[in-house]
Order: structure tokens, then C-alpha cells, then sequence
């Protein structure tokens, strides 16, 4: 396999930080706020900062799209300056963190000015939001995350602005005047009479209402508006050349309403814009749908990927993972699991499939799981492999909890259980946290997060795992799966356990590589051809 030399410098820098990077990580973005409770799940001493040493493989990297992110909201992850609000200077100093755990490409969520919290109703998107910092803070964000060998990709909210942005003002200023000759004219869609989706501009010199299908804060664009496009471009151009890796594409559905083959093109043309500018570029979209219009747009999109929503719990007990694991079909887990890997490659139509389990606006997986230790692993490692390139939300890796309002879903990451962030966005009802917080659980060799880096390694190890040609080996135990993935001429062996007792598998499938065990204090054994897993296990035979 090619190894990415972008990795190559990366992984020299990262064994030059990781010695002080465990020794000060926890310095920062802590406070002593006590409001929240704790269970104690962590056989480490709270106080005690060091690394678990866990058996990892060393990695192929491969220089291609195929690779694990990491969702970050940058307002509630990591606050460098102690003003109560994390910041990108706080992002940067955690990328050593990030790609320990075996991330090679962060998503952040919008960091441009907005008058809101979550930031998806821009006001210049040639900017940085001064919360967050500046432009100064944003290219070292970029310097810093590529010497790692970690991609970043951006937030690109399109479909609407912030009623406060001075496009805005200026084309309802010109429709109020009837001024069709007004620059902005055209950038919005307005209408002078009350209709579905349309807000009343709040003006005592005329009455004309406004599209604003999200909120009324949100007016959206007219995207046949050629200067709207041309501007668009620009946008495009300016980010890429700031060091943008590429796009996640916000709202994708809702581009045009009630015009799924409209939204679909636009897709199609935006993603062919970025491109123009790097061809490499990773493009991501969000289409909150059934399997049947993901593959639309994928076909009508074919240089952009789009997450894989039926694997989420946005699908709560339909979601692909929930039947492979908490499902009452419990005689069906296996033939259930591989059904899902073809439908999530089926859901790409050739391209790259985009797997993970929430977001940021999605009730937190620890949750569906039943806050369930053994589940919560068991669900990532399910996740981890899936083709593609799969994405995981800020602090799932230490198990967070976080369900019914969005701000509930998008708390302050909790870097240590002795000095727990107060960051919350406003309109938080719970701070609740599950598990213990990073330092403890980096120390704890059982922990969720040391299984989230063993099965990220195991990504990261075998090429075969994100890219492989699926074939199954038939088994008389629908509790075990016998999965085979093939690239490059090259062909592994994935025998999962779905089942909550151990189970013996015997037959010649290659020599055990590595095992990943939820259960703790359990492993995947090797005698002959006999393969033990313990429940809730996976194995990688080559």
C-alpha cells in the first residue's frame, strides 16, 4: 500500500509531541465546576494522567478520501483562553489528542461570524467568528493539523444566510423600493404576499414576505441567481486557499423546495466547483433520508459523498447498528449487520459510503445504547467496519450523553472528571456526563475511549477495511458473522460475535491480527483453526 507522505511528516511530529502531550493536555480547557455527577466506571485513579499502553498495529495510511473524522463543535470542545467559550487556538491544541486516537481528518462544525450560538446563519463567510478567534488562529488550526496528517473540512451553509447579513438588508431594502436594478435584488426569494415557508420582513415602508424555510433569522438564497453562484465560488476559492481540505454541504435537501431534482443538481454543481479548485478535495453532504434518495443524490452528485443516515440514531430502532446489537431479531444479528455493509456501499452508487453513528443534532448513540459500557463499544466498533470513511461527534469517545434539545446534544466536552467544562451553549437543561472524562479514561486501558483508538488502529492497520470487496462465508450461528473484504489483492477475514455469551469458531480463515473485545478484562483467543471471541467481539484474521 502507498503510505500518504502528508502522514509520513505527521507521524514524526507526533512522536516528537505525544511525551509532553501527555504530560499537559489536561492544563487547559478545564474549570472546577461541580454541578454534574459522576459514575465511576474507570479502574484508574482520577488523578492519574497517564496513557494506557494498549497493542496497536502499526498503520498503513493510504492517500486517499477513505479516513476516520472527528465532528467538533468548536463553541463547546475546548476553551484556550478562559473566557467560558472554546476557540479554534482550543481545537489546535488538542489535534495531538485527535490523531492519538487515530482521527486523520476533523469536520468543524461553522466558524464564520453569526449572531447564534450553533453559527449556521452566517454574516460573512470571509471571516472568522471572534469567539473563536481570527484568521491568525485558523491557518495555524491548518498548519498544525496537516504536520499531524490530519485533514480538515469545513462547514458550508448555503442554503440560507443570517437575516443579518448586509446581502440581506440590501435586497429587502431594494424590493421594499422596487429597485430591480439593486445589486442583491435577486439573491433572496421574497414574495408580497403571505405563503408557506415565507416570513414578513419587518418593515413600516412596505409589506413583503420572505423565504425562510429553517427560521426566520435564516433567510434562504436564490440559488438560481447567477451573482448567488458567483459568490458561492468565491467562497469556495477563498477557504481552499486558506487550506481547506474540503466541505460538509449543510441542509443538501432543502436547496430547493419541494424540488428533490433541483437540490440533486445543485449538489452536483457545487461539488464539481470545489473540485475545480482541488480536485482532491472531500465533499460531504447531508441528505436526511431513507437509503432511496441517498443513492439519488449520490448518482446525481458523483464527485460528493453523503452521510449514511439509516446506520444513525437518527433511525433510533431502525438504525442498522441498533438491530445488529439491541434488536429483538436477535436470531437475525449477523444476516442483519451484512445486509447494512452492502446497503451502506449501495447508498455511495461508487462513491465514498459515509458512516457514523450521531451528530450534532442527533440524540448522542450512549444513550440508544442504553448507557451501556459494553453496547456504547460494541456500537463503535460495528461502525468501524464499515466501508468508507467514517465520522464520529466530539466526546462519543468518552461516551457523553446528550438527547431532546440541541443544546443538550452539543455540552462542553469533558476533558477531566476533577475540573469538568461548564461550557454549554445557552438553552442547556443537561450537563449530564455518564463516564469519566478524558484524563481518566486515557489512563483506564478498558476504557471507551482506548476501544475507540484500538478500533480506529484497526481502520487505520488494514486498508481492506474502509475500501474491501464484501463476500460472506455462510456459519450455522446467527450470532456470528464470517466476513471476508477484498483491495488490492490483498484479503482479510472479519468474524464478529454478536452475542452476549463467548462463541467458538473453528475453521482455517488466516492468523489472528488483532481482536477488539467490549467486555473487559476479555480477549479473542487463537489455538489452530480454532478462533474463541467473547461477547461483543471482533476479530481480523489475515
Amino acid at each position: 500500500m502507498s503510505i500518504s507522505s502528508k502522514f509520513k511528516k505527521g507521524a514524526i511530529a507526533a512522536a516528537a509531541f505525544i511525551m509532553a502531550f501527555s504530560a499537559c493536555m489536561f492544563s487547559a480547557c478545564t474549570n472546577n465546576s461541580d454541578d454534574s455527577s459522576y459514575s465511576d466506571n474507570s479502574s484508574a485513579s482520577a488523578s492519574d494522567a497517564a496513557v494506557a499502553e494498549l497493542d496497536l498495529l502499526e498503520e498503513n495510511i493510504v492517500n486517499d478520501n477513505y479516513a476516520n473524522y472527528y465532528e467538533i463543535f468548536v463553541y463547546s470542545f475546548c476553551d484556550s483562553d478562559g473566557d467560558g467559550y472554546g476557540d479554534l487556538n482550543g481545537v489546535t491544541e488538542k489535534l495531538s489528542y485527535i490523531r492519538d486516537l487515530g482521527y486523520t481528518g476533523i469536520w468543524l462544525m461553522p466558524i464564520c461570524p453569526s449572531p447564534s450560538y450553533h453559527k449556521y446563519d452566517v454574516t460573512d463567510y470571509y471571516d472568522i467568528d471572534s469567539l473563536y478567534g481570527d484568521m491568525d488562529d485558523f491557518e495555524t488550526l491548518i498548519s498544525e493539523a496537516h504536520t499531524l496528517g490530519i485533514s480538515v473540512i469545513l462547514d458550508l451553509v448555503v442554503n440560507h444566510t443570517s437575516s443579518s447579513h448586509e446581502w440581506f438588508k440590501a435586497s429587502a431594502k431594494a424590493h421594499i423600493n422596487g429597485d430591480t436594478n439593486n445589486t442583491y435584488y435577486d439573491w433572496y426569494n421574497f414574495s408580497t404576499s403571505s405563503q408557506t415557508g415565507y416570513n414578513k420582513y419587518p418593515s413600516s415602508l412596505g409589506t413583503i414576505y420572505y423565504e425562510s424555510r429553517f427560521d426566520s433569522g435564516m433567510p434562504d438564497l436564490n440559488l438560481d441567481c447567477q451573482a448567488v453562484r458567483d459568490e458561492i465560488e468565491n467562497i469556495i476559492e477563498f477557504w481552499i486557499g486558506k487550506g481547506a481540505d474540503g466541505f460538509r454541504l449543510d441542509a443538501c435537501t432543502s436547496y430547493y423546495t419541494d424540488s428533490s431534482t433541483s437540490s440533486q443538481e445543485f449538489c452536483d454543481w457545487i461539488s464539481t466547483t470545489i473540485k475545480s479548485y482541488k480536485e482532491d478535495a472531500f465533499i460531504v453532504g447531508e441528505v436526511w433520508e431513507g437509503i432511496g434518495t441517498i443513492k439519488e443524490y449520490s448518482a446525481a452528485a458523483p464527485e460528493m459523498s453523503f452521510f449514511a443516515f439509516p446506520v444513525s440514531t437518527s433511525s433510533s430502532s431502525s438504525s442498522y447498528i441498533y438491530k445488529a446489537t439491541l434488536s429483538s431479531e436477535s436470531s437475525k444479528n449477523a444476516d442483519n449487520y451484512y445486509s447494512s455493509c452492502g446497503n451502506v456501499i449501495s447508498m455511495a452508487s461508487g462513491g465514498i459510503p459515509v458512516p457514523f453513528l450521531d451528530n450534532h443534532d442527533m440524540n448522542r448513540v450512549a444513550g440508544l445504547m442504553s448507557r451501556d459500557e459494553n453496547r456504547i463499544k460494541f456500537a463503535y466498533g460495528l461502525l468501524s467496519i464499515y466501508n468508507g470513511t467514517a465520522f464520529t461527534y466530539y466526546g462519543d469517545e468518552i461516551g457523553m450523553i446528550g438527547s431532546g434539545s440541541d443544546p443538550n446534544r452539543r455540552i462542553g466536552m469533558l476533558w477531566s472528571t476533577d475540573g469538568a467544562t461548564t461550557i454549554a451553549p445557552s438553552g442547556t437543561t443537561s450537563t449530564e456526563y455518564c463516564f469519566d472524562g478524558v484524563e481518566e479514561q486515557l489512563a483506564d486501558e478498558g476504557s471507551i475511549l482506548n476501544y475507540y483508538k484500538q478500533a480506529n488502529n484497526l481502520r487505520n492497520a488494514f486498508p481492506e477495511i474502509a475500501r474491501g470487496e464484501l463476500s460472506r462465508t455462510s456459519y450455522d450461528n446467527n450470532k456470528v458473522l464470517i466476513m471476508h473484504k477484498t483491495y488490492n489483492n490483498s484479503t482479510i477475514t472479519i468474524i464478529i460475535n454478536f452475542d452476549t455469551s463467548e462463541q467458538t469458531v473453528e475453521g482455517d480463515y488466516g492468523t489472528l491480527q488483532k481482536g477488539l473485545c467490549a467486555y473487559r478484562d476479555t480477549s479473542v483467543t487463537q489455538s489452530g483453526t480454532t478462533l474463541t471471541l467473547p461477547a461483543y467481539s471482533i476479530a481480523v484474521l489475515k
